[in-house]
């Protein structure tokens, strides 16, 4: 089987992702731009880490495709329910529990998610594969956060 080039297989990758990313529409903010120049970043990284085959790529993107939008829409979720009770220091005791049980809640339902997709992603890629993917999406997180920490000069959220 012949292999592709790494920029044809980006082209395949960015075909299977394109429906779930968000395009350059009229209008779009400047925020929903960055997005999604960092989302062919993540695509164009994943592709080349796990060196997917022409079959593989054609099963895995829209399974992976399936489980980042669910992992996002449940991170915006999480973070709106953290933000409606921004100023802790106005709970009562009985609020601040439940406060703290959400947030645990929060972290199972992750866990849930990434635990049923994994399950999904063995069937579709050989395991090594899957460790590879888990090691790329890390890799691109850190590289994320080291760029965003030069860009602002301050070390980190929070510790300005």
């Amino acid at each position: 089987m012949k292999t592709l080039q790494s920029t044809q297989w980006i082209f395949l990758a960015m075909m299977f992702l394109l429906p779930v990313m968000v395009a350059g529409q009229p209008g779009m903010g400047q925020r929903q731009e960055q997005y999604r120049q960092m989302e062919a970043k993540r695509i164009a990284f994943i592709t080349q880490e796990l060196s997917l085959t022409p079959e593989e790529a054609q099963v895995f993107w829209p399974v992976y495709n399936e489980y980042n939008q669910k992992r996002n829409q449940m991170m915006i979720r999480h973070r709106e329910e953290r933000n409606e009770a921004a100023d802790i220091d106005k709970l009562s005791e009985s609020e601040l529990i439940e406060l703290a049980d959400a947030d645990i809640r929060n972290m199972e339902e992750m866990v849930a998610l990434r635990r049923e997709y994994h399950e999904r992603f063995k069937q579709i890629l050989p395991v090594k594969k899957v460790i590879l993917l888990y090691n790329a999406e890390r890799d691109f997180n850190r590289r994320l956060y080291r760029e965003g920490r030069g860009r602002s000069g301050s070390p980190g959220r929070g510790h300005n």
